[in-house]
């Protein structure tokens, strides 16, 4: 029965334009910001989520709250949109970074220093959450676009914006939703053949997380290939250059400015502590999912929650995975837009080489956005209702991961 009404998709949301998805989605995540404002009680600043050692309570400008233990990486960027030029690793405005890899990523911080008119550090933690909601959606209005483009109704593109891991990324400040944003740019404005603008838009991702050069790489092979179907090699090295040597150039002068004051490339000095060889550290950190959704059914242990909804996440993801691999729609894409099909090779391969410390705190795989969107677009291109039931057994995994990141710390 509900499978068969989320099959019936409302004729109203049928008829939504990419402009109302968009007022949709934004409001919904300000919903959720005022919500989770309410559940954790303070202002603005509890979304830093600062603690120590990294953030010293008495230095630290904005009056933000330092907790007890380490925090999240949201202090780092609140760093950075207080003063961008803090790329060093030594402590600055009350904070110090625990890797260098924190310079790097200077698009989300800079967006929220450039609405906080100048950094002011009283201004800070809202403008972090201001653009994060924007960035919703501006998101939601590109997948909006890309789903009318696909064939579907604009209201498609609440998938892609929707994404479970968004939750977490919304409520702690973090950076994947501002990337998301420029990626699924970059994809519809690939589609639509505006490939200088596609490179325009991939900027703002390599600037905004490192993993996003694997999207432009992904991208950019994408646009070449199709392109030497009908044409020469040369002509088709013309439109995959528009895409992939503006976020290049941009990519490797920051990283190389960065490295000019910390003595080590950003994308470089966390690496050990990221990737590994692929699968290897998969299986160990599933089997520590269960184990510990386990024991937090026995003990009804709230923090334990966590792992039940690390694993219906991973089990989700696997599912729209799959669900769209063994679909139709994977050959119409490599017919049709192989750029789509290589960003979920590309941010799947992200996954699977993923550390244990990575995989440990999966933050509901807020780092595999890249992956469950290109399932998204591939599903769209499929027939039948592959589609529809793949959202049957997502939607229900999405509401209960937003809920539980909206009333818990």
């Amino acid at each position: 029965m509900a499978a068969s009404i989320i099959i019936r998709v409302p004729a109203a949301l049928a008829r939504l334009s990419a402009r109302w998805v968009a007022l949709i989605a934004a409001v919904g995540a300000v919903l959720f910001v005022v919500l989770r404002l309410l559940a954790v009680g303070g202002g603005p600043g509890m979304f830093v989520l600062a603690g120590q050692p990294w953030t010293d309570p008495a230095t630290v400008p904005g009056g933000i709250p330092v907790l007890a233990g380490t925090g999240f990486d949201g202090q780092f960027f609140y760093r950075l949109a207080v003063d961008p030029a803090t790329v060093g690793m030594g402590r600055a405005h009350g904070i110090m970074f625990d890797y260098g890899v924190r310079g790097g990523r200077i698009g989300y911080p800079l967006l929220a220093w450039l609405l906080s008119f100048g950094g002011r550090p009283s201004l800070v933690p809202l403008a972090m959450i201001a653009v994060n909601v924007l960035a919703v959606g501006a998101l939601a209005y590109a997948a909006a676009l890309l789903a009318l483009d696909h064939g579907r109704a604009a209201a498609w593109g609440l998938a892609i914006a929707g994404f479970w891991g968004f939750g977490i990324v919304l409520g702690r400040d973090l950076s994947e939703l501002v990337a998301a944003a420029a990626v699924f740019g970059g994809v519809l404005l690939v589609g639509r053949a505006r490939y200088a603008w596609a490179g325009v838009a991939l900027v703002l991702a390599v600037l905004t997380r490192e993993q996003a050069v694997l999207a432009v790489a992904a991208l950019a092979i994408g646009v070449l290939l199709h392109q030497r179907r009908s044409a020469t090699w040369r002509a088709a090295l013309a439109p995959a250059a528009l895409v992939a040597v503006p976020a290049a150039v941009a990519f490797l002068g920051w990283q190389f400015a960065v490295a000019h004051i910390t003595g080590e490339l950003p994308a470089t000095s966390s690496s050990e502590t990221n990737s590994t060889w692929p699968f290897r550290d998969v299986w160990p950190a599933f089997r520590r999912w269960l184990d510990d959704a386990g024991s937090g059914l026995a003990s009804n242990h709230f923090v334990s929650i966590g792992a039940s909804l690390a694993l219906l996440c991973f089990v989700a993801l696997v599912f729209l995975i799959v669900w769209a691999v063994t679909s139709d729609g994977r050959a119409v894409a490599w017919a049709t837009r192989p750029w789509e099909l290589l960003l979920g090779v590309g941010s799947l391969g992200v996954l699977v080489c993923s550390t244990d410390a990575v995989l440990t705190v999966p933050a509901d795989f807020r780092q595999s956005y890249e992956i469950a969107g290109s399932a998204w677009l591939v599903l769209w291109g499929s027939s039948g209702r592959r589609a529809m039931w793949a959202l049957a057994v997502v939607l229900p995994v999405t509401v209960l991961a937003l809920g539980f990141r909206c009333l818990n710390l």
